[in-house]
């Protein structure tokens, strides 16, 4: 896989998690550094220099797999936006928060947990001068805790704020931590005019709003699914297996169900707040159902 040009200085190198590249006169520096060491050792071998700086739009193990590798051999300062910093250098406190005390050994894999590394710099949404380029981080929460995304040369790298229709057709579900923020973010792209949108997870575009909407109608086709659901009162479980039964979800792992189950809480939590439902505990345990109109 070589690298994919899209401006004078920037390029992509395709990839599960596409990595942003920026040339710069004091070395590159790398949006993301993927799964593991593998994807940045490739990476590098396709430069005329190492990289020295290093940008992470958040702390999912297959954005920032690739860190403790880059710091080691080449020393690269590590940007990343607040919160997400503390994750990637504890990257045990992903599986943790997903299943909610000490995670299962199927759960301790490079697909949740990747090695820890340091952040140097915490970064916050604004304009940054980094080797002579001028970056702007923006904030575009709802997929994890803080994400962010970069933007230069009217180009953004905007992580998983949206997700590319190869691989919502593949997966069924987006992960979703926050699904109030999503949405918001998605309106948010929609208002921007960047000339080129790179999701981590499919091909550079210029029209982001076709990206947005597609995204924007599986989580509602997924609200409203389990609100037809919730007629009847369901325990979450029992939620989930009706919803994976509807989009065709054959989980196969507890890696794949911990993530879907991020998504259905999103939801709940969602119009819980709303207050389109209401749950029940006579039995001891949360029964979810849609709350009485008045």
């Amino acid at each position: 896989m070589n690298l994919q040009r899209l401006s004078n200085k920037v390029f992509y190198f395709p990839n599960p998690v596409n990595i942003g590249v920026i040339q710069t006169e004091d070395g590159y520096i790398f949006v993301d550094s993927g799964i593991d060491e593998s994807v940045s050792r490739k990476l590098v071998r396709l430069l005329d220099r190492p990289p020295k700086y290093l940008l992470n739009t958040h702390s999912h193990a297959d954005h920032c797999g690739g860190n403790d590798f880059l710091k080691r051999k080449y020393n690269v300062e590590v940007f990343a936006p607040e919160t997400e910093a503390a994750l990637i250098e504890n990257p045990i406190l992903e599986p943790f928060y997903l299943f909610g005390a000490r995670p299962p050994r199927d759960l301790l894999t490079k697909f949740l947990m990747a090695s820890p590394s340091h952040v140097d710099r915490v970064v916050v949404p604004g304009r940054y001068e980094l080797a002579g380029s001028e970056i702007e981080v923006i904030a575009l929460p709802g997929h994890s805790l803080n994400q962010v995304g970069f933007a230069v040369d009217g180009i953004l790298f905007c992580a998983d704020a949206v997700f590319g229709r190869e691989t919502i057709e593949k997966h069924k579900i987006p992960v979703v931590y926050d699904l109030e923020s999503f949405f918001e973010t998605l309106s948010f792209l929609e208002g921007t005019g960047y000339d080129l949108y790179v999701p981590s997870h499919g091909t550079p575009t210029g029209d982001v709003v076709e990206l947005t909407l597609l995204n924007r109608s599986v989580l509602e086709h997924l609200l409203h699914t389990m609100l037809g659901a919730l007629k009847a009162p369901l325990t979450t479980d029992e939620l989930m297996e009706k919803v994976f039964r509807c989009f065709e979800v054959e989980v196969k792992g507890l890696v794949q169900f911990f993530l879907l189950r991020t998504t259905i809480q999103a939801c709940l939590s969602y119009l819980y707040d709303k207050g389109e439902i209401e749950v029940d505990f006579s039995k001891s345990i949360p029964v979810w159902k849609i709350r009485p109109a008045g």
